[in-house]
């Protein structure tokens, strides 16, 4: 990405988001949560700008679903992980966001399937 290609707004907005990104990294820093995620290495950390819908998350997440770096968009949108959700779990996954945005809930925890390349859900 050219830098210099990009509109005043554009990259006040990516400001915005690399800003609001290095707070929560820096608050988890600080609480040093110790999550265990069925993944190794913490894969179901991910970081949602409501406002752009943009996510930033760690690359191997998508990667050990079977996915190459080359299928993962340049721009990942929630929707992006949202549409691979078990049907079985999804509304049970979008009522714990809602919760956390809306109701008050202090995290977004959930635990889901999500679907593989190959078809088989982790």
């Amino acid at each position: 990405m050219e830098y210099s290609d990009l509109s005043k707004e554009q990259l006040l907005e990516i400001i915005s988001d690399l800003t609001m990104l290095n707070d929560q990294l820096l608050e988890e820093k600080n609480q040093e949560t110790s999550l265990n995620f069925s993944w190794t290495g913490n894969l179901g950390h991910w970081y949602w700008s409501i406002r752009s819908n943009k996510v930033t998350f760690n690359p191997l997440k998508v990667i050990s679903l079977g996915y190459t770096e080359d299928e993962i968009p340049a721009n990942v949108s929630y929707q992006f992980f949202t549409q691979l959700i078990h049907p079985d779990d999804h509304q049970a996954t979008m009522d714990a966001m809602l919760a956390h945005l809306y109701k008050g809930a202090p995290v977004y925890e959930a635990e889901y399937r999500i679907l593989c390349k190959d078809g088989s859900y982790r």
